[in-house]
């Protein structure tokens, strides 16, 4: 999905708070502050944005020699949403439609990014639970998503960001315990960059209880093919079914040809307008045959 105008002031505002919050160095953070905008003002063409996210981290290493810390941010929500795992998750399995509140929880989670909302705090969480209590996953959508998974043998789960991780394995405890016969694979970033989910972060929260969990690869904060491991390239052609989380995976994977079931929060007025979908809103949609349904 190509780098809209949007995307490029809101990864310069948001890590450049990000940053200055943390670096008293005013000589380093001016380098810094200047090597984003010249990055933002003049991407490669056909650049998408977590490509530009990616080279703002490394410009953030290459001056500071280390890439942008969110590891306090990553541990903050892990943590919050590992309090609320239990009755959370008891509260979806008594619902009549187990597998569609958990998923309603898995859409709202997606808020929780750093690569948008740069100053984010526990009120995210309470704003999460909110919006999956309102959230309905697209009747279509939805629709074909139950109908792949009953068939299906392998899932391949693209994760986002922690925090939300917590709710993404609650939806595949419920996956597995409707469709006995799924395998799921757990795809998650090969490095640390942003709020993303690395392996470590996975094993964190239990992941590894209920899917076999990947790196793909890549230390793009998303799903970019030209780079992912060839392990992790089979996964994605062979899979039964791909569930996409988050803008990062969306706009590395949009046009690519997979019939993908995307979930994630509406955040940007691009992607609100291209979807028809209200600002903040929780969506699922399924790519088929390079249309969207």
């Amino acid at each position: 999905m190509v780098l809209d105008e949007e995307c490029k002031g809101c990864l310069y505002r948001s890590q450049l708070k990000k940053v200055e919050k943390g670096q008293t160095d005013k000589f380093r953070l001016e380098e810094f502050r200047r090597g984003v905008k010249s990055l933002c003002e003049n991407p490669p063409e056909n650049y998408c944005s977590p490509l530009l996210m990616r080279d703002i981290d490394r410009l953030h290493g290459k001056i500071f020699g280390k890439g942008i810390d969110y590891s306090a941010e990553k541990r903050l929500f892990n943590s919050e949403l590992l309090k609320l795992e239990g009755d959370l998750y008891s509260e979806i399995k008594s619902s009549p439609d187990p597998l569609k509140e958990a998923l309603k929880y898995a859409m709202a989670a997606n808020y929780i990014d750093f690569a948008r909302i740069a100053d984010l705090d526990c009120g995210a969480v309470q704003t999460v639970i909110s919006a999956a209590k309102r959230a309905e996953p697209q009747p279509a959508a939805y629709s074909a998503l139950v109908k792949k998974l009953s068939s299906a043998r392998t899932l391949v789960y693209l994760h986002d960001n922690c925090g939300e991780i917590v709710l993404d394995k609650i939806f595949i405890k419920i996956i597995r315990e409707t469709y006995h016969a799924i395998s799921v694979y757990s795809i998650v970033r090969g490095s640390a960059v942003i709020n993303d989910v690395t392996v470590e972060d996975a094993e964190e929260v239990g992941l590894n209880e209920y899917s076999t969990v990947l790196p793909n690869g890549s230390d793009a904060p998303g799903t970019y093919l030209q780079e992912i491991s060839p392990e992790v390239l089979k996964l994605l052609k062979e899979a039964d079914a791909v569930i996409s989380k988050g803008l990062g995976n969306l706009e590395t994977l949009y046009g690519e040809g997979y019939g993908i079931f995307y979930s994630f929060t509406c955040k940007c007025e691009h992607i609100a307008k291209k979807f028809s979908l209200p600002l903040w809103s929780a969506a699922l949609i399924q790519e088929k045959d390079g249309r969207f349904l």
